[in-house]
């Protein structure tokens, strides 16, 4: 299915009783490619990551840009829409359902220099990006940046993810760096493969959500 071609309709918002266009050209796009998730269902909670041709799948849906701008090849839709589609998705699996929605790269490469944002969308629109948020990690100032350890628990979809963002609280020794607002808090961005993915996801529910 092409998404080139937009056909809205105008559902009622329950708490505000105001109307929200949806775009239904981009939910039939998740609802087309339903068949494949729920054949991969099994796979995916046995693997607990998303089975390969799920991922292609999403990714030829353009369900890892709806929220990239246009102006990067994106769809750029609104948050209504966006949710549908989520919704679309989760009724075949919700763990296919969560790795798109919770892919973050279009939100924090927003708040990033054109420099970052170029390099980060070098191979196309469909950027896949885990982020590891809680506990902050240390960060240590060094010549040319910083130098980031720790360890962080949860980051869904990391071993489909090029890249994965952490957050960080910048240290002075011993002590974490202050500012007047508390702590000097910021967010990083690394490639996957510097990282080292610790297997222990073994959950019981959502367990492909890697």
């Amino acid at each position: 299915m092409t998404l080139s071609s937009q056909s809205t309709v105008a559902s009622v918002d329950p708490l505000s009783h105001t109307h929200v266009a949806v775009d239904e050209s981009i939910v039939a796009a998740a609802r087309d490619v339903g068949s494949i998730i729920a054949k991969h269902v099994q796979t995916t909670e046995g693997n607990r990551r998303l089975a390969p041709p799920v991922i292609d799948a999403l990714r030829a849906a353009g369900l890892f840009r709806l929220f990239t701008p246009r102006a990067l090849g994106g769809l750029e839709i609104d948050p209504v829409t966006f949710a549908r589609v989520v919704e679309e998705v989760s009724t075949f699996d919700s763990a296919a359902g969560w790795a798109f929605q919770v892919n973050t790269g279009a939100w924090w490469t927003s708040r990033m220099s054109p420099e970052g944002v170029a390099e980060l969308y070098a191979d196309g629109p469909d950027l896949m990006m885990a982020a590891s948020f809680a506990p902050p990690h240390r960060a240590e100032e060094v010549p040319g940046g910083y130098r980031i350890t720790g360890r962080g628990p949860l980051a869904s979809t990391i071993h489909g993810s090029r890249w994965v963002l952490m957050s960080a609280i910048v240290f002075d020794g011993d002590q974490p760096r202050m500012t007047p607002a508390g702590p000097d808090f910021i967010s990083v961005v690394m490639r996957t493969m510097d990282v080292e993915i610790i297997d222990t996801w073994d959950s019981l529910g959502m367990r492909g959500t890697d």
